[in-house]
């Protein structure tokens, strides 16, 4: 570390280490901007490899009939259509064939209702379209139909349509998401430091690092992992939250050197020397968390694990190598007006978590127990837990494609829009597997058999909306009932199947990734606090805090928010992310707590409360509140994964943190540290 120390704060090497994090941002700008454009944003493409909706559309790949991207655009007039209304149709159908579209393949005939109330031109686009050109083609399509006659409603559906609207949603998501985050850092930053310089470097330091992050995301990208735009997004606002925390009791620190050391650079090898190690390991811990995640099934999911670590990774580089080398080019005059001076006492400073040190000090039984009663009453709203989110309440707001849905509804089969699929690798078992499905309760109706290339397949339209409880029941049912009569060798597949089956692997990666996170966190403690009763408690409380956010969260989203449901991925997300970067906060009070403890027990906990409270709820508030950008987002999953870690992390910070582990620490005294004594250890120096 000291050898580390002076090759940052050198003289000359400072500015080494400047240029060289200039020229290498320079470099790596061609790859970050590139990341928008190997996103992957279908819900299909989030499935495992093995499941069955996904063996399906391998098979239904081998039918370019089949195997499209429907965009319906439709027609809707409640008394009914006219002789006009329907001229119009057939005319626009002609008009859609000369609009010549990016991604068609085949433009259908006019296919009116029984009811007459509606009529559908469906355009098949090929497969392999991609999200932009989707996009393009659907808003074109939108605009045709702007000349329909009077009181005819349109609009335009399909899965074509739910994919433009998302990425339509994921449009501009970097520079919103960026530019608001910067915002509010920034003001969070003016308010801790109250300078007019020292602000900006947070924000360089993160900013350049997010450059490396982002290009290094590129390439694994295209290494084949699935990342989507909420993955971008995420990545984003983790890479600020965690980068402006590290930046804060780095600054903390070696403002505190600085009252105590006359030249700058050796305060901040001290500065280095005491931080870098606790950093290291809180950084190494998220790291490790998040790289769990490549267990997952969901492919979006396993990918964010690479994704956040090597956010983590750049934002921890970023902190302990440019960030004291901007520093230390300012010197003293970084923090102006004010300025950190020589032998100013700190303590007047800190007068208020001095009292609050106090305070928790005189009535540890009774705030251990206030603090864990109020989560465990939070932790009720667990029972208003709503089912999951259907994509078509997705967004924040109603979208194009979801008008459009209803308004097919209304005229066609509600399951039109999206067909279920059923596959064999036999064609030979079509025809009966048809009569089976023909005789499962909620199927509207079912399409001819197609065989080719040692393949069959047939499409089977649904009575109910291809999303939602009714739907996936039908087709649960369904797969039930083909199993049945032919075991693996017919299999389903479809829209409704892919949510069915993302449902499923939500549910294994959580019964497989919360126990292996908890693992790696309280393993990580015990080589830290070299203690076994201190890891198990305070992973204990990281959970506890976890389980009342969500609780929380689960009243709001039900209540206030008035959402459909909580994204599958929220709750895991949630976890991974509360429980991976609550421990930064744990690691910096605990650690601090073991170097006091030798000489005090019960002063220990009181200077460490003292000492690392206001950093650790300044570090809270910053991560809460770029967490909570996510919600400028139009996106339901985005603003429900924002406010859960945001809660989450407020009730971390201001509770379980700063009163109930301080606590719990004075009432059990030195067994808190189990079996093994505090000593004095030159490896955790206080921050």
């Amino acid at each position: 570390m000291k050898w580390f120390a002076s090759l940052i704060t050198g003289r000359r090497s400072k500015w080494i280490v400047i240029v060289v994090w200039l020229l290498g941002a320079s470099a790596l700008v061609p790859f970050s901007s590139k990341l928008a454009a190997v996103e992957q944003n279908s819900q299909a493409s989030f499935v495992p490899s093995g499941a069955p909706s996904t063996v399906v559309s391998d098979l239904e790949s081998r039918f370019p009939d089949l195997n499209r991207l429907a965009a319906l655009a439709v027609l809707y007039r409640a008394q009914g259509l006219s002789e006009s209304d329907l001229a119009y149709a057939h005319s626009l159908k002609s008009h859609i064939d000369r609009l010549g579209l990016v991604g068609v393949s085949a433009v259908l005939p006019v296919a009116v209702s029984a009811s007459r109330r509606g009529a559908i031109i469906e355009v098949a686009l090929q497969a392999g379209t991609s999200a932009t050109a989707v996009a393009t083609d659907v808003s074109r399509l939108r605009s045709a139909l702007a000349g329909a006659p009077p009181g005819v409603s349109t609009g335009v559906g399909g899965p074509a349509a739910v994919l433009a609207d998302t990425a339509s949603a994921f449009s501009g998501i970097d520079g919103v998401l960026l530019l608001a985050t910067v915002l509010v850092v920034t003001v969070l930053l003016l308010l801790t430091y109250r300078s007019i310089l020292l602000w900006l470097f947070p924000l360089i330091t993160v900013g350049l690092a997010s450059l490396l992050g982002q290009a290094a995301v590129y390439l694994l990208a295209r290494s084949g992992f699935v990342v989507n735009g909420m993955t971008v997004g995420i990545l984003t606002v983790l890479m600020f939250g965690a980068g402006t925390d590290y930046s804060l009791l780095l600054v903390a620190r070696y403002r505190e050197e600085l009252r105590s050391e006359a030249r700058p650079s050796r305060a901040m090898a001290t500065a280095l020397r005491r931080v870098a190690p606790t950093l290291a390991v809180s950084a190494g811990t998220v790291i490790l968390s998040l790289l769990i995640l490549l267990a997952a099934q969901e492919r979006d999911i396993r990918a964010l694990g690479p994704v956040g670590a090597i956010g983590i990774a750049s934002v921890l580089l970023g902190t302990l190598t440019l960030l004291p080398a901007l520093l230390l080019v300012f010197g003293r005059a970084a923090f102006w007006p004010l300025v950190p001076k020589m032998g100013q006492d700190v303590r007047s400073r800190r007068l208020s978590w001095q009292s609050v040190a106090s305070w928790v000090a005189r009535h540890p039984r009774q705030l251990a127990g206030a603090g864990i009663s109020a989560l465990a009453i939070l932790c009720i709203g667990l029972a208003a837990y709503p089912g999951p989110l259907p994509q078509s309440k997705s967004f924040s707001g109603r979208v194009p494609s979801a008008t459009a849905q209803w308004l097919i509804s209304q005229a066609f089969p509600a399951g039109s829009t999206g067909p279920v699929v059923v596959a064999t690798v036999d064609p030979g078992l079509l025809p009966a597997a048809r009569q089976v499905a023909s005789r499962v309760p909620g199927i509207e109706g079912v399409g001819p058999g197609f065989a080719a290339s040692g393949a069959g397949v047939f499409e089977a339209t649904l009575a109910a909306p291809p999303e939602g409880a009714r739907a996936e029941s039908v087709v649960k049912d369904l797969r039930a009932a083909e199993s049945l009569h032919f075991g693996g060798r017919v299999l389903v597949g479809g829209p409704t199947a892919v949510q069915i089956d993302l449902n499923e692997a939500a549910a294994h990666d959580r019964l497989v990734i919360i126990p292996l996170v908890l693992l790696v966190v309280l393993v990580m403690l015990a080589l830290l606090l070299r203690s076994l009763m201190a890891p198990v408690l305070l992973t204990l409380s990281v959970v506890l805090s976890y389980l009342a956010a969500l609780g929380l969260s689960s009243l709001a989203f039900r209540w206030i928010f008035g959402f459909a449901g909580i994204d599958s991925s929220v709750a895991l997300l949630g976890f991974v992310f509360l429980v991976a970067l609550g421990v930064d906060y744990t690691v910096f009070l605990a650690s601090r707590i073991r170097q006091e403890a030798p000489a005090d027990a019960e002063g220990g906990v009181r200077v460490a409360l003292a000492a690392t409270g206001g950093v650790i709820t300044s570090a809270g508030l910053v991560l809460a509140a770029t967490f909570t950008v996510l919600g400028v987002l139009p996106l339901v999953a985005l603003t429900e994964l924002g406010f859960l870690v945001a809660v989450g992390v407020l009730l971390d910070t201001f509770i379980v943190r700063s009163l109930v582990v301080p606590a719990v620490a004075l009432l059990l005294g030195e067994r808190f540290w189990w079996p093994w004594r505090p000593r004095q250890s030159p490896f955790h120096g206080p921050l």
